[in-house]
């Protein structure tokens, strides 16, 4: 307890900042939990959303990040959409799926920034940017990515972000980043 309360706790600043200078964020935008499934799973629940609004998803998604989603569909009748594309499609075909599937009713589209099972770099900036027009909210599953890549949250340009920090960082297991855009 001593190591913890007098030790760790006081250091969360300080780790928050070199966290943010890598990640391109403000040290206020970081929540540091066990993992990304727990930031997933915080953003997902988080999310103001009410029956009828879509949120879009893709095969390629995690599945507890899906599970999560279909979830909140039956609980509260939100509308799980799934973007169909191929891996091996070219990015201005992924980006054009997407596009497709905006409708209306869409207030979230989930994206994943690399595949876990493939090493797939999807096109997350652009579709951010596609989401940022049109006011629809963007969550990053960013667990392969960060700390394996330059990463910025700022030109990503999406409003959560989500990693694990024992991936890539070499954390220990149990540490986590969830980054929430400030005005979220």
């Amino acid at each position: 307890d001593v190591n913890m309360w007098n030790k760790l706790d006081a250091e969360l600043p300080t780790i928050k900042q070199q966290l943010a200078e890598m990640a391109d964020c403000d040290p206020d935008e970081i929540a540091l939990n066990r993992n990304s499934s727990e930031g997933l799973s915080t953003a997902i629940f988080g999310i103001p959303l009410k029956a009828g609004d879509q949120v879009l998803v893709s095969l390629w998604d995690y599945p507890s990040v899906i599970a999560g989603w279909k979830q909140r569909q039956q609980r509260e009748g939100i509308e799980v959409v799934t973007v169909d594309f191929d891996l091996m499609d070219d990015e201005n075909v992924i980006v054009e799926a997407y596009a497709q599937a905006i409708t209306p009713r869409t207030r979230v589209i989930q994206l994943t920034h690399m595949l876990h099972w493939t090493g797939r770099v999807l096109p997350v900036k652009r579709i951010c940017a596609l989401a940022r027009a049109r006011a629809i909210v963007t969550v990053v599953d960013g667990a392969q990515t960060f700390a394996q890549m330059p990463l910025s949250f700022r030109e990503l340009d999406c409003d959560y972000f989500i990693t694990s920090l024992h991936k890539w960082l070499g954390a220990p297991v149990g540490n986590g980043m969830l980054i929430v855009r400030r005005d979220r």
